[in-house]
């Protein structure tokens, strides 16, 4: 691979890229905390 200069635009949508993926993988994470009570509540109002 030739080393070569990267664009300004691409830097900047990598930059971006890397963001979105950090926030995607906190959400990620927070959702998987177990909230006791909540699995009850939820399957009760579905039946």
């Amino acid at each position: 691979m030739k080393n070569t200069l990267i664009p300004i635009r691409d830097k900047i949508l990598l930059r971006h890229r890397a963001i979105v993926e950090t926030v995607n993988d906190e959400l990620k994470n927070i959702s998987q905390i177990d909230i006791p009570g909540i699995d009850q509540n939820i399957t009760s109002l579905s039946t």
